[in-house]
């Protein structure tokens, strides 16, 4: 059981946390700091850190920046990790988190939904693939009880995109009396307060005759909670270091999807030069061969050893061009099992699990690639159901 110590209890964030966790027996809430205080929670409420006793395994954080030195103090004084949901901290406080995070450990995210933090790395890809081409500006929506303004998310959107392009964006914020063109490398970042919005933001890519958006919105306080509870449960336990939303996406993303693919030829070329792999990926393409899973392995004095694979209704039209390779050995109605999961690449050691999976299956496995989110099995046809079978059940897919 993860000991807690809630710092903002009596705030909203703060109150959704104390409801999401009845009836769990995995979470114990030790106490809760709030300069407000409060009577009516099952637990103890200090207005202080100063007061408060020994004991958290981990403090999750959403009150306000001013509380940031107290709840340091205590995370080093008592070895406690510490959640940290707040925005709005300064830089010498943002370098005070990084400077405690060398002694315990931190996980800070501006935003503790997964879904947010799928929509910054689908707006880093957009980025990049539209380039300065396409204007960026970003409307975040909150109620009108919000203290901090940008929000905290809409600056981490705002920073993977400027990431994506280099570097080179300048944040405007608000265009209020402004008497001048936009400026390319401009990215435009405004704020809206009213009402009990939850939370939205809406990321605009403007360019000649079209929009693009993506947007996402918060429709309920119960996502963070879950969020930070999940942090928490990630860094219970660890000796130090900063961590973030990227930190817990392998663990529970590694894998979401299992595809199979059937009647698959897997090609090996044993010894290959440059010029003779070139000149059979140059014929392939002529007879309108489709190629995948490709490997080429150098093995000294200018020759590699070479694989790939193709569906067996094209291995027809490719057998004659790959026969006059010399030592060319091709295995006939192969499988292509891939596990594909966005958050692979923060998550060290899938490949492993999902070889294990597959060797425990009894499956041959004739050649494997990998990509950042993606394995790729080339296996045999009488061991495919059961191999996709254990994929898909060690990690919980449908």
């Amino acid at each position: 059981m993860t000991k807690i110590a809630l710092s903002g209890a009596a705030g909203r964030i703060g109150k959704t946390i104390c409801a999401t966790l009845i009836g769990r027996n995995d979470f114990e809430i030790l106490f809760g700091v709030d300069s407000r205080g409060g009577e009516d929670f099952p637990f103890p409420v200090h207005k202080s850190f100063d007061d408060c006793p020994a004991g958290a395994d981990v403090v999750i954080d959403f009150s306000v920046p001013e509380a940031l030195d107290g709840l340091l103090s205590y995370c080093l004084k008592n070895k406690c990790g510490a959640v940290i949901a707040t925005t709005g901290h300064t830089a010498e406080q943002l370098a005070a988190i990084k400077k405690a995070s060398e002694s315990v450990p931190v996980f800070m995210a501006s935003n503790m939904s997964l879904g947010v933090n799928l929509l910054a790395a689908l707006a880093k890809d957009a980025a990049k693939f539209l380039g300065s081409a396409y204007d960026v500006e970003i409307v975040e929506t909150h109620h009108n009880r919000k203290l901090d303004s940008p929000s905290g998310t809409a600056l981490t959107l705002a920073a993977a995109i400027n990431d994506a392009r280099g570097g080179v964006l300048e944040p405007v914020y608000g265009r209020h009396a402004a008497k001048h063109r936009r400026e390319p490398n401009e990215i435009g970042i405004h704020a809206v307060r009213g009402g009990t919005v939850v939370g939205k933001h809406d990321i605009f890519f403007l360019g000649a005759g079209e929009v693009i958006r993506l947007s996402h919105e918060s429709e309920s306080k119960e996502v963070f909670a879950m969020g930070a509870l999940r942090a928490a449960e990630f860094i219970a336990g660890k000796e130090k270091g900063f961590y973030d939303m990227t930190s817990i996406l392998g663990d529970f993303h590694a894998v979401t999807a299992v595809e199979c693919e059937r009647d698959v030829a897997l090609v090996t070329l044993p010894s290959t030069g440059a010029d003779e792999f070139l000149a059979l990926l140059s014929e392939l393409k002529r007879l309108r061969v489709n190629l995948d899973m490709i490997s080429r392995n150098y093995l000294g004095s200018g020759s590699a050893a070479v694989s790939f694979t193709l569906s067996g209704s094209d291995l027809a039209r490719a057998e004659k061009a790959i026969a006059a390779c010399p030592g060319a050995v091709t295995v006939r109605g192969a499988c292509k099992l891939t596990a594909e999961g966005a958050g692979m690449q923060h998550k060290s050691g899938v490949a492993a699990d999902v070889l294990s999976l597959l060797a425990g299956t009894g499956a041959c496995i004739y050649a494997v690639t990998t990509s950042e989110t993606k394995i790729s099995c080339c296996i045999d046809s009488a061991s495919l159901a059961t191999a996709e079978k254990a994929l898909k059940s060690y990690y919980g897919i449908k």
